[in-house]
């Protein structure tokens, strides 16, 4: 349940993400990091072939896929569209 005046709290709320790629290039693609978008920054979360994962931030999930796309194609999966009017 929303009440009328969370809507206000909602403003400027992350936006989640992945980034969908195809690393080992045989038509499986996958969610290869996760993160959230403010309105002046993203946080990307991956996990590395060791185990461990690292975060970076970027000024946008743009800028964020223009890095993952450095090393395979890969595009933006949002989780949910933008809030309307929110």
């Amino acid at each position: 349940m929303v009440f009328e005046d969370d809507t206000i709290l909602l403003e400027g709320a992350p936006r989640l993400f992945g980034i969908v790629a195809d690393p080992l290039d045989d038509d499986h693609p996958q969610v290869v990091a996760w993160g959230h978008e403010l309105p002046d920054q993203a946080v990307l979360t991956w996990r590395l072939g060791n185990g461990k994962s690292e975060v970076a931030v970027f000024r946008s999930a743009e800028a964020a896929l223009a890095a993952a796309q450095q090393l395979y194609h890969a595009r933006l999966l949002w989780t949910a569209p933008a809030a309307q009017g929110v």
